[in-house]
């Protein structure tokens, strides 16, 4: 009889847990942050390395970040067709100024100028670019 009443017990508290966590799903879809876009950074700067010139130190900030999953770093020859050249993981959410860097490897390219940008990717998948920036290699 003891093993019965237990057995009734834990169903009716697992069947209370799972209605609460239904009630929590809801109530945070509610209230969540999807479809908001991705900050932008508030700064951007690229810059050949005093000490290493086959080396380009990209800096940029963000004001605040809501749901920021990470950053693509993106880099082009020709300032129109960009790749990828890192990913760099976001803080995700803050309110403070958040800042980043990320030092490039510039050896193997032999074109003139090199073009970048920063990629914002936010959790729900959505995007928003930077400005873009240009080095002039002098190759």
């Amino acid at each position: 009889m003891k093993t019965i009443k237990t057995l009734k017990q834990n169903i009716l508290k697992s069947a209370l847990f799972i209605l609460l966590l239904h009630i929590t799903i809801i109530a945070g879809a509610r209230t969540s942050t999807v479809g908001i876009i991705p900050a932008k950074p508030s700064s951007f700067t690229a810059v050949r390395n005093s000490n290493n010139i086959n080396r380009v130190v990209l800096k940029w900030s963000t004001e605040t970040e809501t749901n920021l999953s990470h950053f693509i770093v993106e880099r082009s020859s020709d300032g129109i067709n960009f790749s990828d050249a890192a990913l760099v993981f976001a803080y995700g959410n803050t309110t403070s100024k958040s800042d980043y860097v990320f030092a490039d490897n510039i050896s193997k390219i032999q074109s003139e100028a090199i073009y970048y940008r920063i990629s914002s990717i936010g959790a729900d998948g959505k995007t928003r670019q930077s400005d873009i920036q240009v080095i002039h290699t002098g190759r």
